[in-house]
């Protein structure tokens, strides 16, 4: 009898309760999408630090973040006789090893995140060195020739012709600082570093972009994982004025931004759980007031205390979980445009159903205000004003 009078007057007042639906589809869409920007966050920079397993980047002492390192920095620059010498240390696999040159070509509009389009000058015949383990797709992973580079898919989109509609593809020319390039190698999905990358022959990188013999850093790759420990100590005692970051290294940078943009993230989903609850909770104490007599009535009749709590929290809980139940088409949607970080349809479902629990907390606390005005309606009074 009471949930039939309540969900009686959430019907009666359909445009009010429609648009408390949508309110709150809104707050959950957002949390969905804070939440998804997360996942983005961690998975790219994690998967950016997988690639390095087994690898030493040494470069030159940049600004540190509470005692991390920064890769990759384009502002770095090594000497060429400091980088040569690097590479004949003892106990490092040559062919997987290289100097590296970084120009930015494109900024990201999201910060940590690597450029949204890079070049990457490697020495021709060592692109293992940056590339690691990942493949291409189609062509070839190696260059040989001085005007031939290797791109990323993204990288592929961003120098994709304004009148057609696909990506380059192999045996495509780009332009890049008013020179023609051939395109050799598509890599497979990556991680965006890689995914966002131009690779080009080092020293054509060099001539290009106006900076003979640069070097932004050197990659060194340990004959032995196990050597790895003894050849960052061994480097960083010669040459203390540089960098050697290891796995290990990249991490505890990826530990110290993510933390930080954790706590940025939490204040801004924990400002949307507040707006949705002050959304309910105004509606569902207007709901109240138009319902005194009702209130009044079933507290005459016997109606017990709990069972008038019942009534309002139900009405608050069914404005909250119709709106995260709308939120999740949006979803769907947002995700077919572009939002992959969710990773498909499973993982938004997955979020989603998290927030699902979120509005029913967000429908309890938006009651109890609610619920609490009409425990003190007083019967009497409640029917003698009506």
């Amino acid at each position: 009898m009471l949930w039939d009078i309540a969900m009686k007057h959430l019907w009666r007042k359909k445009l009010r309760s429609l648009l408390t639906i949508v309110g709150v589809a809104t707050s959950v869409q957002m949390y969905l999408t804070f939440t998804g920007i997360m996942v983005l966050y961690r998975n790219a920079i994690n998967d950016q630090i997988g690639a390095f397993a087994g690898k030493a980047v040494v470069q030159q002492q940049m600004e540190k973040i509470s005692g991390s390192t920064d890769f990759t920095s384009s502002g770095s620059s090594l000497k060429p006789e400091t980088a040569d010498a690097l590479l004949a240390w003892n106990g490092i696999d040559r062919p997987a090893s290289s100097k590296m040159v970084y120009v930015t070509i494109a900024r990201n509009l999201m910060p940590y995140l690597p450029p949204a389009v890079l070049v990457v000058g490697v020495e021709p015949g060592h692109e293992k060195a940056f590339l690691g383990g990942f493949q291409v797709v189609a062509g070839r992973s190696t260059l040989q020739n001085p005007d031939e580079v290797i791109l990323g898919q993204s990288a592929a989109e961003y120098y994709r012709p304004k009148d057609q509609t696909k990506p380059v593809a192999v045996g495509d020319s780009i332009e890049i600082q008013s020179q023609a390039f051939v395109v050799v190698g598509i890599l497979k999905p990556a991680p965006q570093l890689f995914s966002n990358s131009v690779i080009m022959p080092l020293q054509t990188a060099q001539t290009v972009f106006d900076r003979p013999g640069a070097v932004s850093s050197v990659i060194l790759t340990a004959a032995s994982i196990a050597d790895l420990p003894k050849l960052k100590a061994e480097i960083a005692a010669r040459h203390p004025e540089l960098t050697v970051s290891t796995q290990e290294d990249l991490q505890q940078t990826a530990n110290v931004l993510l933390d930080g943009m954790n706590k940025f993230f939490a204040l801004i989903m924990n400002s949307i759980v507040v707006v949705a609850i002050v959304i309910v909770t105004i509606v569902v104490v207007v709901a109240v007031m138009e319902q005194r007599k009702d209130i009044g009535t079933l507290r005459a009749v016997g109606a017990g205390r709990w069972s008038i709590f019942g009534m309002v929290a139900g009405q608050a809980l069914v404005l909250s979980l119709l709106g995260a139940i709308l939120a999740l088409p949006i979803a769907v949607l947002l995700t077919r445009w572009g939002m992959s970080e969710f990773g498909g349809l499973s993982g938004v479902l997955s979020v989603w159903l998290q927030t699902i629990l979120v509005a029913m907390i967000v429908g309890l606390l938006a009651s109890i205000l609610p619920a609490w005005q009409a425990l003190r309606v007083d019967p009497l009074e409640a029917l003698r004003y009506e």
